[in-house]
């Protein structure tokens, strides 16, 4: 190994150790809002951190210096851009920091989509305990959730009303941030007269479906904790129930990031349920990454694995290369797979299983 690459493999090793600084700086700006005070400046404008501290409820007269270090580490890893101006004094250099196209995401927006709600909902503390001993999901058998907090995730999101909320607010954005792309571009709604939505939440993504396509009877199913706190929608029926047990009847169900919260027993038991729950010609819409074969450096492959280890810690389920869904929609008896079209490449995969 020569001198530079012997350095580069040295400062990548501390960008790994050092990993956990981002979300914690992002997190920060989205609760200082910082992001909204830059957006109010116009749609290409770039913002001087003296700008943005004098808009914080503040009196720290370091609140410039500080909210500087804070964007600039963030335009180091592209998600702000940035320019730099020499001031009067012709010694000095100022930054001026601007929302790029990834950054907007971290809007805080009315209807609830884009990702600021999933940021949040890592700050827990039940959720931080359980990553906090990841290692013991290994070392021991079992629920690693459940282990730590003593029930499992959705017990205790019953039980925490704070959490219930953080998280069906997760949900709603990242969904949201899929979800409008599919309808635009996947076309197997077109013809269905019902639809349910198993797992649908409070009912944001059948919501985005049915305003499209308002001949379709949208049928939003989920635990009761999660139903009760769902608004009204034009055409959409709450029912409470659970997957587990049986799923109202349709032309098609739609399940979206249901199936890589659960291990593989409980996935078949699951799509039996769709199944016996289906017409004749029905089929069932399943949404969810896939994972790659190959463990390759690519912007997917790094989110697919992230979503995947945090299945180990929260739910004990997993992510499925588009080989095991295959394995899966066979086992339980559906005649046909295909996966249909991607989202964003393979943030969201739309997949059927044909009765």
């Amino acid at each position: 190994m020569n001198l530079m690459k012997e350095d580069e493999s040295c400062v990548q090793a501390m960008l790994f150790a050092s990993a956990h600084m981002f979300p914690l700086v992002l997190n920060a700006a989205i609760e200082l809002n910082l992001f909204e005070i830059m957006a109010e400046a116009g749609n290409d404008a770039y913002v001087s951190p003296s700008e943005i501290a004098s808009r914080l409820p503040t009196r720290n007269p370091n609140a410039a210096s500080l909210v500087d270090r804070m964007l600039r580490l963030l335009a180091s890893h592209s998600l702000l851009s940035f320019t730099l101006r020499t001031l009067e004094d012709g010694g000095s250099v100022e930054r001026l920091y601007g929302l790029t196209p990834t950054a907007r995401f971290f809007l805080k927006r009315d209807d609830g989509s884009g990702l600021v709600s999933m940021v949040a909902n890592t700050r827990d503390r039940a959720i931080w305990e359980v990553c906090l001993n990841m290692k013991d999901a290994v070392l021991e058998d079992g629920n690693h959730f459940e282990r730590v907090n003593g029930m499992n995730m959705y017990e205790y999101m019953e039980k925490n009303p704070t959490l219930n909320k953080t998280f069906n607010k997760a949900m709603v954005g990242r969904s949201s941030a899929t979800m409008k792309k599919i309808v635009e571009i996947y076309k197997g709604f077109e013809g269905l007269t019902s639809l349910v939505d198993v797992g649908g939440g409070t009912g944001s993504c059948l919501n985005l479906i049915v305003s499209k396509y308002p001949s379709i009877k949208g049928i939003n199913f989920d635990l009761p904790h999660v139903v009760q706190t769902a608004p009204t929608y034009p055409g959409i029926e709450h029912v409470e129930g659970s997957m587990l047990v049986s799923i109202p009847r349709a032309d098609a169900i739609m399940m979206k990031d249901v199936l890589h919260n659960w291990d593989d027993e409980h996935c078949l038991k699951i799509l039996n349920n769709c199944y016996q729950a289906l017409s004749e010609k029905g089929k069932v819409i399943v949404i969810e990454l896939l994972m790659p074969e190959a463990p390759e450096p690519s912007m997917g492959s790094q989110y697919a694995t992230r979503v995947d280890n945090a299945m180990i810690m929260l739910l004990g389920g997993k992510e499925r290369t588009a080989i095991e869904f295959k394995a899966l929609c066979k086992r339980s008896g559906f005649s046909d797979f295909r996966v249909v079209c991607y989202v964003y490449g393979c943030l969201s995969s739309v997949m059927e299983f044909h009765k």
